[in-house]
């Protein structure tokens, strides 16, 4: 089961050489799973570009661009299917609303949705524990 970090760490400064030696293998570890979700977003605002205004499209990107943040970033997920519904609802809500904070909770909701969504319809990738979560 996927996990997510929160809290701080402390870094001794003897050890800070090997704390940024571990922070660059888990960027070149993540890299090739944020490259293919930044993709999907690219494709996801070129689609919502169609359906809607362009300023409805960015918002939307906007938000989705964060949670991959997030999720490269504050989980151990490396893999879309490993992404649960607790991760992509309320983790991602709350880190949201306690560092952003910009819009109501509804509007992050809808754009997660509709990314999940589109990649379901358009692109063929299911995650259909997220996909369940938003049908309630």
């Amino acid at each position: 089961m996927a996990k997510v970090f929160t809290g701080k760490i402390v870094v001794p400064g003897n050890q800070m050489e090997t704390f940024l030696e571990a922070l660059e293998e888990a960027e070149e570890e993540i890299e090739p799973f944020q490259k293919f979700l930044k993709e999907l977003n690219k494709e996801f605002g070129e689609y919502l570009t169609n359906k809607f205004s362009v300023k409805t499209a960015r918002r939307h990107c906007y938000k989705v661009s964060l949670f991959i943040d997030f999720l490269c970033w504050n989980t151990d997920v490396k893999k879309f299917e490993e992404i649960t519904r607790g991760i992509a609802n309320s983790h991602f809500k709350k880190w949201y609303m306690s560092k952003i904070g910009d819009c109501s909770e509804s509007e992050l909701k809808t754009a997660i949705k509709k990314f999940f969504q589109f990649l379901d319809t358009e692109k063929g990738i299911t995650n259909e524990a997220v996909l369940k979560s938003f049908k309630r």
